[in-house]
């Protein structure tokens, strides 16, 4: 039980969604220590975000992109991607999202992830089902579990991942949108088999876990270990794999790591 009303927390989100729309093409570009693009909406929004779902639970920590860690890592916590997909909003590709997801004891129990380009809220509270919400519309989310592939079948992965995993025995096709919290929200409403990501932050994968969860897929490391989030750990050097329980197990006995990933 949240101490809060969680449609108070997707409404934060929504007008968060908003401001990002209002801001995209009018703010600075800078560029970080890693050669990646931060902007002052990246900066802005988490701020936001900070503030007032602060005031919804005063005692849960944060984990954020751009303001890293405060709080006590063992509390629950916030995880927030302001931006997810800075290159593409900084570069007019209408592709990117706002991220938020709420850690408990090492599991995603809520989370929400707009798509602003496309109008799109998605949300999930344990327990409680995925959901998507658009043009007035809610639908909740289901995905199809599956052991066999067909060329025309979507696996989603980070580019990090293009460069490490050998997709050469899967029956499918691959997609790069340029953002780990779209191609999960995309696996979670049927869109792609599986989604798997490398050297991703805790920012980048939970907002969309929970809702790839209660759509009802898992996710592990392709050494076999479960996803558990840890808001101290840094870059995961190992691909995680998410998707249906029998795709997963398929894919992770098919695909193949040919590089060292550290």
């Amino acid at each position: 039980m949240l101490p809060f009303d969680p449609k108070a927390a997707i409404e934060i989100v929504r007008e968060a969604a908003q401001m990002a729309l209002d801001l995209q093409g009018r703010v600075r570009v800078d560029i970080k220590p890693d050669n990646t693009f931060v902007t002052e909406a990246d900066r802005q929004l988490e701020a936001f975000l900070r503030e007032k779902l602060g005031a919804l639970a005063p005692e849960y920590s944060f984990l954020g992109e751009e303001m890293g860690l405060t709080g006590d890592p063992n509390a629950p916590a916030w995880v927030i991607d302001p931006i997810d997909g800075t290159n593409n909003f900084v570069r007019n590709v209408p592709l990117w999202c706002v991220s938020v997801g709420l850690i408990i004891d090492g599991r995603s129990v809520f989370g929400i992830v707009a798509v602003p380009p496309q109008n799109e809220l998605y949300w999930a509270l344990d327990g409680e089902g995925a959901w998507l919400e658009s043009d007035g519309q809610s639908t909740r989310l289901q995905v199809e579990d599956r052991t066999s592939f067909m060329h025309e079948d979507l696996i989603a992965f980070n580019t990090e991942v293009e460069r490490v995993v050998d997709f050469a025995g899967v029956g499918g096709s691959q997609r790069n949108f340029g953002t780990v919290a779209y191609h999960m929200v995309s696996l979670a409403r049927g869109s792609m088999v599986a989604a798997l990501a490398c050297k991703h932050q805790l920012y980048d994968v939970a907002g969309g876990m929970c809702i790839c969860v209660e759509a009802g897929c898992t996710a592990r490391y392709l050494d076999g270990r479960e996803w558990v989030a840890d808001l101290t750990e840094g870059k995961a050097l190992v691909p995680l794999l998410i998707a249906p329980p029998q795709t997963g197990q398929r894919l992770g006995k098919t695909l193949v790591v040919r590089t060292a990933t550290g």
